[in-house]
């Protein structure tokens, strides 16, 4: 999920541009002559507005830069082309209603041969069909006229399959690649268990050759595939390095692997856009879900959000009905943000992140759909380029969860394994589950 480091200099700067007026204030015989009292009083005054404006500036511009880090992808183009390795074009990502963005004039439909058979009407051109067995799905994409493009254009030549379509919609681990600091923070974690675990998570590619993943198992598939003969999409591999090294990475000195003995497997679904931004096509999601729902998993992390979609809620709904548990960041697109997806979807365990003095992350998200917080503020993590960088978000807290709940299930249900960490949060917030902590801390 998005990671915003602490931006250390701005109070510096703050300092600087208002140096003037507080040296005025303390300099000079104020304070000398018969009326001392009054004028010291004055003199309190006057430095209490000016400390208060200074409070104000600097939070203002903490507000400005971190909200570029926040929400990057409100400076994306209506239009943005996404290119091939070879510089090709593969497809045109649009912003769409409700703030979405998905591929331009595609959509996808779940349903039975008679039913797919409904689209051979003008205005509709079948892109791929695929049956997508571990999700009990037959799956086809499919591009409409610039005229149908539109639920409410849908609707009215496929009433009865409208239910079941949905733009393919992009999602995105939301902040990738900012800045990164020299100096990663001290961790303070311990091995959860020893147990040979199978855990997954669907992300961007894994640096597998990091020196943290020496004796960790890591199996990842790529889910990149474009139309026609365009070439490969770029694989961006910050994001899901850092996701990984919280599970099964081997940051040394105090911090071990979650999960020292566990098998990762890594759906690497997310292509790049450009100025470091990543972002995932339902299309590509859904065929990684499907792989990873094919490896005898017991507990999926997903530090991905996005809009609601009525495939991906079938696809969320067919996983929880098979067993598996799912793990996702709730977001960090802030505290009056509507919920985001499919941390959201019912029985999703949504996690949200705290820093080390247990203040929640100041850009997750809230809401009934929070379960769990855990450290998800300045933690280290893994680069892909080695070594270890700081970075903070709700996506570095569900990883931690995810753990956690891979231990319990070698011993216990899903709703077993859930309810004994419910057992063991550290309540937060107000006084039971709330829309902030949700259950409370899991320190782990």
């Amino acid at each position: 999920m998005k990671h915003f480091r602490k931006i250390h200099w701005l109070p510096a700067l703050a300092l600087a541009s208002l140096a003037t007026p507080v040296l005025a204030l303390g300099t000079g015989s104020v304070l000398d002559g018969a009326a001392g009292p009054v004028t010291r009083q004055v003199e309190q005054s006057a430095e209490r507005l000016v400390e208060r404006r200074m409070a104000r500036q600097v939070e203002e511009r903490v507000e400005t830069v971190s909200e570029s880090f926040r929400n990057p992808l409100e400076n994306l183009p209506a239009e943005l082309p996404v290119l091939t390795k070879q510089g090709e074009v593969a497809f045109t990502e649009v912003a769409v209603e409700d703030g979405g963005r998905a591929v331009e004039r595609q959509w996808l439909l779940t349903g039975t041969d008679e039913e797919i058979a409904r689209l051979d009407q003008p205005g509709i051109t079948l892109l791929k069909r695929q049956e997508l067995a571990g999700l009990g799905l037959n799956l086809v994409r499919f591009r409409v006229s610039p005229e149908l493009d539109s639920r409410q254009a849908l609707q009215a030549i496929l009433p009865k399959l409208v239910d079941r379509l949905d733009r393919n919609h992009i999602y995105s681990p939301q902040a990738d690649e900012p800045p990164p600091e020299p100096q990663a923070r001290s961790p303070r974690w311990q091995s959860l268990c020893s147990s040979p675990v199978r855990v997954g998570m669907v992300d961007t590619s894994i640096a597998t050759g990091h020196p943290s993943f020496r004796q960790a198992r890591v199996v990842q598939s790529r889910f990149l595939d474009v139309d026609g003969a365009k070439g490969q999409l770029s694989e961006p591999r910050a994001h899901g390095t850092a996701v990984a090294s919280l599970m099964v990475g081997d940051l040394g000195n105090d911090s071990p692997a979650r999960l020292p003995s566990a098998t990762l497997f890594n759906a690497s679904v997310f292509y790049d856009r450009n100025r470091n931004l990543s972002g995932a096509t339902l299309g590509h999601l859904l065929e990684g879900l499907n792989w990873l729902s094919e490896q005898d998993i017991s507990v999926l992390n997903i530090s991905l959000t996005g809009p609601d979609n009525r495939v991906l809620a079938t696809v969320i709904r067919n996983l929880l009905d098979r067993g598996l548990v799912l793990v996702a960041a709730v977001g960090n697109q802030g505290p009056a943000a509507p919920p985001l997806y499919p941390a959201a979807y019912p029985g999703v365990v949504g996690v949200t992140a705290v820093d080390d003095s247990n203040e929640l992350y100041r850009w997750a998200n809230r809401g009934e759909q929070v379960m769990f917080a855990a450290r998800g503020v300045s933690v280290p993590v893994a680069a892909p380029e080695g070594g270890r960088v700081s970075d903070s978000g709700t996506s570095l807290a569900a990883p931690v969860v995810t753990a956690a709940l891979a231990c319990r299930l070698r011993e216990a249900s899903a709703e077993q394994a859930i309810e004994a960490l419910i057992g063991t949060a550290r309540d937060l917030g107000e006084p039971g589950r709330d829309r902030s902590f949700g259950h409370g801390l899991l320190d782990y």
